[in-house]
């Protein structure tokens, strides 16, 4: 509903960065924010289990379904703001609702890795760490879709990996972090390694499609949990583990959160946080420019590791959060050379050895970490966030008549026509 008010106020000025745009902005970047740094706090919950013992709360697998059921609660969001608005639904086909089961799948299995990864690492070198995904994005548009990378590109994609290196020095000469921090390091580059692959599927099986964004959001959602409930739960109650005999018990997970107070609305947060950014992620492009997801995410390492540290220094005296080390500062050069590369790659920043795209040419934007394929969030080929495509005329008019969209509205010439995204 605020996000709502929010797009209703940006629309007579959608090609800048009007109030509604940035606070929409300052919400996804919150709801990031917050989804991270409480996941990382949920490990560090004490709680009961089931007979009555104390346990510390490293639950990954828990972790990665309440991730899941967040996303899928964008279906009735979305669903039930058209029915009390009295807009008709858009036709969505069957076939679509089973395809996303399988970037669900790679969804899942790298969310895991993440997770996993995250119980022997800082909240900051997690999220820098992640970061490393640009690489494989790029090695299979080329080897895998036949994308070509121009110099500048491939010169993004060396200093993100030198970046992640830096990053991961830093962890192993942390004396804060354990000496599993190699381990939780490799974790997440799988991770990496697996969401990547998630956004080629999903480029290959949904090409042409019209599904609205927020209902490829949910319905991956909805996969992602029925698969951890049918299959990831029951394999890992059979595996040998100290969860009562078992890796991870889906019970006693319930039971450990019922239990503890605090880490239950630190979960309820987590799922609220999640379920925002989600939203409010999608919806930038609609404001703004598809640009700002790229700025959206640089913004998140740093305001993740920022926040961590006020936590730390400010907020619970050392009680949560990160504390600054020796190891800190080889980190904090590590997340400027991420930067830097990150810029490059997307043209944003020029060097005079490299050539550049003329005026008015398109800059290769899909490293861009959305919650749905790219082509979703480009203002050139999804006038709303919340509406198919076909509502606009389809995808072939999107390419061949962008010039009569190119339409004076207030005063502003936007890119795309300024619709409403219900």
């Amino acid at each position: 509903f605020f996000l709502s008010i929010l797009i209703r106020m940006g629309l007579k000025d959608t090609a800048s960065c009007s109030l509604a745009s940035c606070l929409v902005f300052i919400v996804a970047l919150g709801g990031g924010t917050v989804a991270t740094l409480s996941s990382k706090a949920m490990f560090g919950f004490t709680t009961t289990d089931s007979d009555g013992n104390e346990m510390l709360y490293q639950r990954p697998l828990m972790q990665t379904f309440i991730m899941f059921f967040a996303m899928s609660l964008a279906i009735p969001l979305y669903y039930g703001y058209l029915f009390f608005t009295g807009t008709p639904f858009p036709r969505v086909s069957t076939k679509m609702w089973f395809i996303l089961a399988l970037p669900a799948l790679t969804d899942m299995l790298g969310t895991m890795f993440a997770m996993i990864g995250l119980l022997y690492v800082t909240v900051s070198v997690y999220q820098l760490v992640r970061c490393f995904v640009i690489v494989f994005v790029a090695l299979l548009k080329v080897f895998v879709l036949g994308s070509k990378l121009k110099t500048y590109n491939w010169a993004g994609v060396v200093m993100n990996a030198f970046a992640v290196v830096c990053v991961s020095a830093s962890a192993l000469n942390d004396p804060d972090v354990g000496d599993d921090a190699l381990f939780g390091i490799m974790c997440i580059i799988t991770g990496c390694a697996v969401m990547a692959t998630q956004l080629v599927i999903e480029e290959k099986v949904m090409a042409g499609d019209d599904t609205p964004p927020l209902v490829v959001v949910g319905m991956e959602g909805f996969w992602g949990s029925l698969i951890m409930l049918c299959v990831i739960y029951p394999i890992a109650y059979m595996l040998p583990g100290n969860d009562h005999g078992s890796y991870e018990n889906l019970y006693e997970s319930l039971i450990g959160i019922w239990n503890n107070t605090e880490l239950f609305h630190v979960s309820i947060g987590y799922l609220l946080a999640i379920t925002t950014y989600n939203v409010a992620a999608i919806f930038i492009t609609f404001l703004l420019e598809s640009v700002w997801r790229s700025i959206l995410e640089n913004f998140r390492p740093i305001a993740v590791w920022g926040s961590d540290l006020a936590l730390y220094y400010v907020f619970t005296a050392g009680a949560f959060g990160e504390s600054w080390t020796k190891a800190s500062w080889l980190e904090a050069g590590g997340l400027c050379v991420l930067l830097a590369g990150t810029a490059t790659y997307n043209g944003s920043l020029k060097w005079p050895c490299f050539e550049y795209p003329a005026d008015g040419e398109e800059e290769d934007l899909s490293y861009l970490m959305s919650p749905t394929p790219d082509r979703f969030a480009s203002p050139l080929l999804v006038k709303s966030p919340a509406m198919p495509r076909k509502s606009f005329g389809g995808r072939n008019a999107d390419y061949e008549e962008i010039g009569r969209y190119n339409v004076e509205l207030g005063g502003v010439k936007p890119t795309t026509v300024a619709t409403s995204p219900f």
